[in-house]
């Protein structure tokens, strides 16, 4: 990330680092065996790490955060890498990591797709990815273009001001895709049930989307 962003991060609230992602229980993959090793790039506090490991679906951990510092208990986050990951990997053996995370972290970046090249080494065979991106087709998003003329930075969400990137659906696919892995699953999160189902029908369901999630897997040689 350009230097420049950090005083833009010094603004957020504590909220905004330290939730644990605890949504992405259904999607870990089950073909890994528990425990496994996991790394997750934009870690933030390293809530979500502490939770994995606590949990025991994880018996090695780590973290990558530029912007934080790390706040669990101790022995929970294994190694902690305070870098930039866009300039400099973490110090792991290839194929030592069997899960990768990149949740809402990806769209920060100014080049996501070299840097999710850079650290697929990193990942062992077999391997997978959970990857969550906003979404910028949500229909918020769309009425304010269309009707107001809006395009305005908040300080969460979708126009995050620290975002430098935006993703649909295929485009977050390309991006989970980039260095060869397969999607498996992907997952567009919405609150309103009812209106998906309607949408649906017309091909539109992607427009209550907050974001996407998308678990892929590296391919075997």
């Amino acid at each position: 990330m350009a230097d420049s962003s950090t005083n833009l991060y010094a603004g957020k609230t504590v909220e905004y680092f330290s939730r644990a992602r605890t949504e992405i229980e259904p999607l870990l993959p089950k073909g890994l065996g528990i425990p496994f090793r996991a790394l997750e790039i934009g870690c933030s506090e390293g809530h979500t790490l502490e939770w994995l490991k606590n949990a025991g679906y994880c018996n090695w951990t780590a973290g990558v955060e530029p912007y934080a510092e790390l706040r669990t208990n101790p022995g929970s986050v294994d190694q902690f890498f305070k870098l930039d990951i866009e300039k400099t990997l973490p110090d792991l053996p290839p194929g030592s990591i069997d899960l990768m995370l990149c949740l809402d972290v990806l769209e920060h970046l100014v080049n996501p797709w070299e840097t999710i090249r850079r650290l697929d080494p990193l990942l062992k065979p077999g391997g997978f990815w959970i990857i969550s991106v906003p979404n910028v087709r949500n229909y918020h998003i769309l009425v304010d273009l269309a009707f107001k003329g809006k395009f305005s930075y908040t300080e969460s969400g979708i126009l995050d001001r620290t975002h430098l990137r935006f993703f649909t659906r295929a485009s977050a696919i390309e991006l989970a895709e980039s260095a060869g892995a397969k999607v498996t699953l992907q997952i567009g999160t919405e609150t309103n049930r009812w209106q998906k189902r309607l949408l649906t029908n017309f091909g539109l369901g992607d427009l209550l989307a907050k974001q996407f999630i998308l678990v892929a897997q590296k391919q075997i040689a």
